[in-house]
């Protein structure tokens, strides 16, 4: 079941970048951002108010607390470097994420990893990275913002298994979306940056349902799947979505290079699920 919740999680993230990249022509990133979270707090109520799940004992609220402000540095991060760089030019330098996941799960978490899966991850990275154009263009501040946004990310899923331990995934859910947004509207506030969407609400729905169906099944799947995994075939996965989202719905050019790069992605997803296919 892991694994197909990684799967299921891994398509739904790449149809809320889609869904997103949509919406992001006419809403600022905050907004949008802001929404997602504010959003989503009343389907985490809803669905922990008819599951069975209880409110989280004592030792889940360290790991729940580190989560949720590496989550917001994140998506802070991630949206002043949208502001200051081209998003195509700094977009790369997330493939970096998983290594950061890896290291941060085997000093915290005690996770491992085979010299074969190692091997295959790292190449994977380097072939998102290559998909994506390469790093040689990305410099300034708006890759130090990419970098810390990776380790936000990268930190904040090994903290969410941590807390996941603890909890169930819609406690875990309410109690991310909350203190995000509150975070997120501080932030708004400081900076005077817009956080209202321009359009009707209606048009964030859709996206809105599969962003917490994507939340969801990554952390059902963090129950029994390496947090370095998750984040290296999700990245892939969504590499390769968005190319061909690219190509299909917006008729954007694919180069013979990039497919070479997603044949070399498609081949280290099953090296890097090896030990869960082998059981």
């Amino acid at each position: 079941m892991a694994l197909i919740f990684l799967f299921a999680s891994a398509l739904c993230w790449t149809l809320f970048d889609l869904a997103r990249k949509t919406l992001a022509s006419s809403e600022s990133p905050l907004a949008l951002t802001l929404a997602f979270n504010v959003g989503a707090i009343p389907l985490y109520a809803t669905a922990w108010f008819f599951s069975s799940e209880g409110v989280a004992p004592a030792d889940y609220w360290v790991p729940s607390f580190i989560a949720a402000v590496l989550a917001a540095i994140a998506a802070l991060g991630f949206i002043t470097a949208l502001k200051l760089g081209d998003i195509a030019r700094v977009i790369p330098v997330l493939a970096l994420t998983p290594v950061i996941s890896t290291l941060a799960a085997g000093v915290i978490l005690n996770e491992s990893m085979t010299l074969l899966q190692w091997l295959a991850m790292l190449v994977t990275i380097v072939a998102i990275i290559g998909a994506q154009g390469g790093l040689h263009h990305v410099r300034g501040k708006p890759f130090l913002l990419m970098l810390l946004v990776c380790f936000g990310w990268g930190l904040g899923i090994v903290f969410d298994k941590q807390a996941l331990a603890h909890s169930g995934p819609f406690f875990h859910g309410l109690v991310q979306t909350s203190a995000g947004s509150v975070i997120l509207m501080l932030f708004a506030v400081t900076t005077g940056l817009q956080a209202r969407l321009t359009g009707r609400l209606i048009r964030v729905i859709p996206a809105l349902l599969i962003f917490v169906g994507a939340v969801v099944f990554q952390w059902l799947a963090l129950t029994d799947l390496d947090a370095g995994v998750i984040e290296t075939v999700k990245r892939s996965i969504g590499i390769i979505g968005a190319l061909l989202a690219g190509a299909l719905i917006f008729n954007e050019q694919v180069s013979r290079a990039q497919i070479l790069w997603c044949l070399v992605i498609l081949s280290g997803i099953p090296v890097i699920l090896q030990p869960e296919l082998s059981l």
